[in-house]
């Protein structure tokens, strides 16, 4: 049996997303996700509204409060539309993407969906992937994101993900995804990076990861896994995604990558 990395490790100090993503809820000023220009002063949100002035002659007070009420009440239903154009926007833009030279990955924040009968769903991860269209072109940095590949890592295999992101374990390989279960995802630690990959029945896009990347996206995915699970910060759940590893692999059932590439 493996030894427990996390054995050792401090674990005064957690990671717990919840908390994170409340701080987020109740500050009005949202940090830039890296990579995009930050729009705040642009944002009807965080500028200064002029507040109604009531004068003090009696025939206007009534007005005054009417308008006030009014524009109160603008101000409150505004400012919910916004609030919702937020949270797209910022599940929408919130990724990791990697390019290479024939192909480019992004990994954004994704739901599963609604089963039938249930009315919640699951943080995950969405995997995209694109090819690049003038690749032999050094200049040419398009990718043809119009024909992207999208495969969405189910709850019950993004542990297994992390586990190969942080280190735990070498590979992993899923399969059968889609309509027509003919899409999948393969990812393997190697000596300069990991590899990673998307593909589907026309073929595969394909990224090389250095370490700090690595790092990054395994510790994205983790943030995502965890906002699942309320009351159990990283600390814990990376200790059980290692026993879940020790596990899968005593038994012969852990997901290892085929046809490892050298």
């Amino acid at each position: 049996m493996q030894a427990d990395p996390f054995e050792n490790s401090p674990r005064q100090n957690s990671f717990n997303n919840n908390y994170g993503r409340q701080q987020n809820i109740n500050n009005t000023e949202q940090v830039p996700v890296a990579g995009y220009a930050s729009e705040q002063p642009n944002n009807p949100l965080h500028r200064t509204r002029p507040h109604s002035q009531a004068h003090g002659h009696p025939h206007n007070n009534t007005q005054g409060q009417q308008s006030a009420n009014i524009e109160m009440a603008n101000n409150q239903h505004y400012q919910g539309q916004n609030q919702d154009n937020d949270s797209g926007n910022e599940r929408d833009y919130t990724m990791f993407p990697v390019y290479s030279k024939r192909a480019a990955l992004q990994f954004k924040l994704s739901e599963t969906r609604k089963s039938q009968g249930r009315n919640f769903s699951f943080d995950t991860i969405m995997i995209e992937g694109a090819v690049r269209i003038n690749p032999n072109d050094n200049n040419d940095k398009r990718y043809d994101w119009s024909k992207k590949l999208s495969v969405q890592i189910m709850l019950t295999e993004l542990p297994v993900v992390i586990a190969v992101f942080l280190g735990i374990t070498s590979s992993c390989q899923f399969m059968n995804h889609g309509q027509n279960k003919d899409k999948g995802f393969n990812f393997e630690r190697q000596e300069d990076g990991l590899f990673a990959s998307v593909f589907h029945k026309g073929g595969s896009m394909a990224v090389k990861m250095d370490w700090p990347t690595t790092l990054n996206i395994g510790h994205f995915m983790l943030a995502q896994y965890t906002s699942n699970f309320a009351g159990l910060g990283s600390d814990i759940i990376l200790r059980n995604i290692n026993r879940m590893c020790q596990d899968m692999i005593a038994c012969n059932k852990f997901p290892v990558k085929t046809q490892q590439r050298k």
